[in-house]
């Protein structure tokens, strides 16, 4: 019924026409299979394993829209959650850190759980002691950018 392009990612009727229908509000692909809106990044786990991942699918480079299988990796929830972007609002411009009055504070959370790892006098500083906590708790997931 479709055919997959493991280097690109995209999906194709047996016809040769690219199928996309879109993306959802999240930035995930969303497929039409047998009437019913599929998650791309699933359908190319499947479609290259066989089966269903076990739990959720990381995009490793954090584009969700990018489903070529060499970004995808099965992944906890928390795993997941530790290749999350700098959040936008956020104003010292380095993940996992904040202004403490005229200082800088660092910390992490994992599985609901904040973490506070110091408080600095640069921002630089304190990142570096968010980069380096999120490799200790996140491993190859953590993404310090």
């Amino acid at each position: 019924m479709l055919d997959y392009d493991a280097s690109t990612g995209l999906f194709s009727r047996k016809h040769g026409h690219v199928c996309n229908n879109g993306t959802n509000t999240l930035g995930y692909v969303q497929i039409m299979v047998d009437g019913q809106m599929c998650a791309g990044h699933r359908l190319a786990w499947l479609y290259v394993h066989g089966r269903w991942p076990a739990d959720q699918l990381d995009h490793i480079n954090g584009n969700r829209a990018d489903n070529r299988i060499a970004n995808l990796r099965e992944s906890s929830q928390a795993e997941n959650c530790g290749n999350v972007a700098r959040h936008r609002d956020n104003r010292s411009g380095y993940k996992g850190v904040f202004s403490a009055r005229d200082k800088w504070a660092a910390q992490i959370c994992r599985n609901g759980v904040k973490r506070h790892l110091g408080v600095f006098d640069s921002p630089e500083a304190a990142h570096k002691a968010y980069c380096a906590a999120a490799l200790e708790t996140f491993g190859q997931f953590a993404r310090v950018a």
